[in-house]
C-alpha cells in the first residue's frame, strides 16, 4: 500500500509540473508576442529538450498550439476558443443583469437569470417584482433541475442517456410535493419545452406559485442560460400566463442576441 501511495504522489507531482510548465509556455507566448521555436522555448524556460519537445508536440497536437511559417509555434485555436467561452460568460453575467432588470419593469414580476451548475439549477441573476404581492428567490440558491421550468431549459441540450443519467442522480420531491420525479415524463417535457422555445411549471415548487422560462442560446445553439418569471398563481391564468410567456420568450431573444447567439424562437 505504501508503494502504491508513493507512485500515486509520484504521478501527481509530474502531473502538476507538466501543467505548471504547458501553462508557462503560454504566458511566456503571451508575453513575447510573437512565435518560438523549440530552442528558444527551452532558453528562455530552462526545461529539458526532451520535455519540451514532448509539450510542444502534444499541446500542438490537442490544438492548444500552432506550427506557424517559419517553424515556429505560437498559440492555437484551442485557446481562442477557451477565450471565447470566457468572454461570453462575462457577457452573459452583463448583459443578462440588464436584459433581468428590463424585463422586471416590463412584468412587474420577479425575474430570475439561472444556469446549471454541478447537475443543478443556480440562480446567478435576480431582480425582485414590484408588485404588491411577490414571490421572493434569492441569488445562489440551487434547486434540483425537475423542480423548475428554467431547469428543463437548462438540460435540453444533453443527449437522452445523459439527461436520464443527471435526473437519476438529481431529481428530488419538492416543498409542494407536486414535482415530477418520473424519469420519463421528465425527458418528455424537457424535450417538449425546448421544441415550443418556453417552459412553464405551476404550483410543482412552490404551492400558488409558477413561472414561465424561455432559452438563451448562444453561437453554437446551445442553452447557455435561461430567464424565467417568477409569479403567484392567480398571476398566471391564460390571458396573463400568454402575456409573461411572450415577454420571457422576447427577452430570452434579445439576450441571445446580445452574447452572439440565436433567439428562442
Amino acid at each position: 500500500m505504501s508503494v502504491a501511495t508513493a507512485n500515486g504522489r509520484a504521478d501527481g507531482d509530474a502531473g502538476s509540473r507538466s501543467v505548471r510548465r504547458a501553462l508557462d509556455v503560454f504566458e511566456l507566448m503571451l508575453s513575447v508576442d510573437e512565435p518560438l521555436s523549440i530552442g528558444e522555448i527551452i532558453a528562455r524556460l530552462s526545461i529539458p529538450k526532451s520535455t519540451a519537445y514532448d509539450l510542444v508536440r502534444t499541446l500542438t497536437d490537442a490544438q492548444y498550439l500552432e506550427r506557424v511559417s517559419g517553424g515556429g509555434f505560437f498559440l492555437g485555436r484551442k485557446l481562442f476558443e477557451l477565450g471565447m467561452a470566457y468572454k461570453s460568460h462575462i457577457d452573459l453575467v452583463r448583459e443578462g443583469s440588464r436584459v433581468v432588470e428590463e424585463l422586471r419593469d416590463l412584468t412587474g414580476e420577479t425575474v430570475q437569470m439561472s444556469v446549471l451548475e454541478n447537475d443543478m439549477m443556480l440562480v446567478l441573476v435576480k431582480e425582485e417584482g414590484s408588485k404588491p404581492i411577490r414571490i421572493i428567490s434569492r441569488v445562489g440558491s440551487r434547486v434540483p433541475v425537475n423542480w423548475a421550468a428554467s431547469g428543463r431549459l437548462l438540460v435540453s441540450d444533453l443527449s437522452d442517456d445523459a439527461l436520464r443519467g443527471l435526473l437519476k442522480r438529481s431529481i428530488r420531491q419538492s416543498p409542494s410535493g407536486h414535482a415530477v420525479v418520473d424519469l420519463d415524463q421528465l425527458i418528455s417535457q424537457v424535450r417538449a419545452s425546448r421544441r415550443r422555445g418556453y417552459s412553464l411549471e405551476v404550483n410543482e415548487a412552490t404551492i400558488h406559485a409558477g413561472c414561465v422560462a424561455a432559452p438563451v442560446i448562444d453561437a453554437n445553439n446551445r442553452c447557455v442560460a435561461a430567464l424565467s418569471v417568477v409569479a403567484p398563481e392567480q398571476r398566471l391564468a391564460p390571458a396573463d400566463k400568454k402575456r409573461l410567456i411572450d415577454a420571457v420568450r422576447s427577452a430570452a431573444g434579445e439576450l441571445s442576441r446580445r452574447i452572439g447567439g440565436g433567439g428562442s424562437g
